[in-house]
C-alpha cells in the first residue's frame, strides 16, 4: 500500500506558482484542480511557501521530509 502524500491540496486559484516550485514535479493539474503525487513528494515544503492563498496544508507531519 502506498503512503499518501504529505501535502494537499485545497481552495486553489490556479496560479501555478507551486507547479514551478516543486523541484521534484510532484503536483499535477487535474479536472478542477491539482493532484499531489505521493510518490514523487518528498515533503520539502517549497509547495506550501510559494502558495499565494494559502491552498496547500501539511497531511502527515511525519512523513514531511521539510524543515520548514
Amino acid at each position: 500500500m502506498s503512503r499518501p502524500a504529505p501535502v494537499t491540496v485545497d481552495a486553489c486559484q490556479g496560479c501555478g506558482a507551486c507547479l514551478l516550485t516543486c523541484p521534484t514535479h510532484a503536483i499535477w493539474p487535474v479536472a478542477g484542480g491539482l493532484v499531489v503525487r505521493a510518490d514523487r513528494c518528498t515533503g520539502c515544503l517549497e509547495c506550501l511557501e510559494i502558495c499565494p492563498v494559502d491552498a496547500i496544508r501539511v497531511t502527515d507531519p511525519d512523513h514531511s521530509g521539510g524543515t520548514r
